[in-house]
């Protein structure tokens, strides 16, 4: 089964894609949707353009995203929403459902703290992978938790 996640953002999208097979996972790609310094109009097709190149490229059985998350400038709150409204849309029109996940789940799940710093998570999800080299920006091992954590949730229901 493979799995995608996605870390959203107005500026990087996080994505990965995992492989659950017999209980354990494996990197199958990973990396970020760039979207140039522009409205938010302009950025919604570049990310929309984004996603579909990456659902053609790879089998993808399930899709989790990570939840909104607290932030103190309103503004920014508003433009992430507005930017996973059309993420959603997106990926329910491909997949017809996805899984969300706040940050403290997912920190919760791959690091045993809900309060840890995304260098924590960066680590941890690099030990669980089995990679070496650093990993940047961190909206990519972002996506990687979010789908090793739905991994989790997979197995834990089965």
């Amino acid at each position: 089964m493979n799995i995608l996640g996605i870390d959203p953002g107005t500026r990087n999208l996080g994505f990965s894609v995992i492989k659950l097979e017999n209980s354990k996972i494996s990197l199958v790609d990973a990396g970020i949707i760039k979207m140039k310094k522009e409205d938010l109009q302009f950025q919604v097709p570049q990310m929309a353009e984004g996603l579909g190149e990456l659902f053609s490229t790879h089998s993808i059985d399930q899709v989790a995203m990570e939840d909104i998350f607290f932030a103190h400038n309103p503004q920014t709150v508003l433009k992430l929403a507005q930017m996973r409204g059309a993420i959603m849309l997106k990926i329910l029109q491909e997949f017809g459902q996805f899984a969300e996940y706040t940050p403290l789940q997912i920190k919760q799940a791959i690091t045993g703290n809900g309060k840890a710093q995304k260098e924590q998570v960066a680590f941890m999800v690099k030990r669980l992978l089995g990679i070496k080299k650093d990993i940047k920006p961190l909206d990519i091992t972002d996506a990687m938790a979010v789908a090793i954590t739905h991994s989790q949730r997979i197995r834990i229901k089965s």
